[in-house]
């Protein structure tokens, strides 16, 4: 795999980009960086997907120095539960969604589980995620959504956060 210096400087200015604003605000938007985070203890059980609360990106409308964003979702310590220790498998969808953008829903899906029977909670899994959403001529949100197979509950307790790089494709 090649990758040209113009792009291999443009990752490494992101990376310092994000390690930077990790440590200050919330959101935070500095030039084609856009940035979000929680710490907050969130779960869900729920079957249908929902909005990961606090992880939601408004990317803007595509410009001369951009038309796509490369969203990425970072989960680092989700685990499932089961308050009754049924035997039924645990299992959880992660996923990043831009609902409007031009070529209409653009969605990528990761998915966390556990096998073991019998058990309440299980290890502590890392998600990350990583999506390409064209940008159109008005603004549009970009979430992270959550569901379980309905037989268990998806929990973190620890940071989240969802950026996007505004690139020119």
């Amino acid at each position: 795999m090649t990758m040209n210096r113009k792009r291999y400087v443009s990752a490494q200015l992101a990376m310092f980009v994000s390690l930077a604003l990790t440590a200050t605000a919330p959101l935070s938007a500095a030039g084609n960086f856009l940035y979000v985070d929680t710490t907050a203890a969130m779960s869900n059980n729920s079957i249908p997907p929902i909005p990961v609360g606090g992880l939601t990106l408004t990317l803007p409308a595509a410009a001369a120095a951009y038309n796509t964003a490369v969203v990425t979702l970072n989960m680092p310590n989700l685990y499932l539960n089961q308050p009754t220790g049924k035997s039924t498998p645990m299992s959880a969808t992660i996923s990043i969604i831009a609902p409007f953008s031009p070529q209409g829903i653009v969605q990528a899906i990761g998915g966390i589980g556990c096998d073991t029977a019998g058990i309440n909670s299980s290890a502590r899994k890392p998600m990350t995620i990583v999506l390409k959403v064209p940008l159109g001529a008005a603004g549009q949100a970009v979430m992270a959504e959550w569901a379980t197979n309905g037989f268990s509950t998806v929990n973190t307790d620890t940071f989240a956060s969802m950026s996007a790089i505004l690139v020119k494709e």
